[in-house]
């Protein structure tokens, strides 16, 4: 089952809270060795890149899965995109078509299935036979990146610039699903995606194998106007500052929980909210692929990853899965 959350402020520094959970997060790091010691990985008949993070909360994944999608489709390569299926009652692995709703394969398969072959499934282990069937020559993985029963040819981490690691703890005391140290070693890849280029700054981040991102608007966004924005993702912060830092003025902003469906209700209140303070509603792709009534006139607003040494990034992985 999917924990549907907020990211909490208490994550962000070491506080009562933080260590009063502590003994909660020994008891996760203990499940996680076990679960590898019992683990049996299996390996698919196709290059695999696997790209994940080490927090709960958005980190970029999904647009650094649309970076590979569009690098392996400009040079002919045949490859199938993996998604955990947030969201859905999937029960098995499922290819995603176009009847599909967010309910039936999740919101992050719909957006990624615009570029590329998707199979929604919540084991790992279930889509060998669509894999036998498809036979692609890369599998990329959304996701994962901590589940030791498939083997990885690649791994990518993504990283938060400006939330970093949060206090450092794990879960439920901390963001972490493991402890930053392994994970960067352990890591082919490092992306750090934020507001601005901050890999360089921070000491525990510096080699050949770490990059800076940005996550940019790539559609024109009318800057003359006032607009109230929503979303549910892990990182909703990081979306208000990216239409702020593209010079748009927000009214104001609604948070809903990470892949939350929206209701009729949740309509009819951002309607009121768009009345309220006489502003255009504004919100991620993740969110719009989940609202089938658009008289709102929502405008979805796309965009693009700008990554620093692109060139060299894409030789790296390159070299790792061709």
């Amino acid at each position: 089952m999917m924990i549907r959350l907020l990211y909490p402020k208490f994550w962000q520094n070491k506080n009562l809270i933080a260590y009063l959970l502590l003994p909660c997060s020994w008891l996760y790091l203990f499940a996680g060795y076990i679960r590898k010691i019992i683990a049996r990985p299996i390996i698919f008949p196709s290059k695999v890149v696997c790209v994940g993070n080490i927090t709960i909360g958005g980190t970029g994944k999904t647009q650094i899965v649309i970076f590979l999608a569009k690098l392996l489709q400009a040079i002919n390569v045949k490859f199938v995109i993996i998604t955990k299926g947030y969201g859905s009652n999937i029960q098995q692995a499922l290819m995603v078509e176009e009847h599909h709703t967010a309910l039936d394969v999740g919101d992050e398969s719909l957006l990624l299935a615009k570029y590329g072959t998707v199979i929604a499934t919540k084991n790992i282990k279930h889509i060998l036979p669509l894999i036998e069937r498809i036979k692609p020559q890369v599998i990329i993985v959304d996701d994962f990146l901590q589940n030791p029963n498939f083997y990885k040819d690649c791994t990518i981490l993504t990283v938060d610039a400006n939330r970093l690691f949060g206090n450092e703890f794990l879960i439920p005391a901390g963001p972490l699903r493991q402890y930053p140290k392994q994970a960067v070693k352990d890591a082919d890849i490092v992306i750090s995606v934020g507001y601005d280029f901050a890999v360089s700054n921070q000491s525990s981040l510096v080699g050949g194998k770490f990059f800076d991102a940005q996550i940019l608007p790539s559609i024109e966004i009318d800057k003359s106007k006032k607009y109230f924005a929503f979303c549910g993702i892990g990182n909703p912060e990081r979306f208000f500052a990216t239409l702020k830092n593209y010079g748009l003025h927000l009214s104001s902003y609604k948070i809903f929980p990470d892949h939350h469906q929206y209701c009729k209700e949740d309509l009819e209140f951002l309607k009121k909210q768009s009345e309220k303070y006489h502003s255009c509603l504004i919100t991620t792709r993740k969110d719009y692929v989940k609202i089938s009534d658009n008289n709102l006139q929502i405008i979805c607003c796309d965009v693009h990853l700008s990554i620093n040494n692109q060139n060299l990034l894409t030789d790296l992985i390159y070299e790792k899965i061709l």
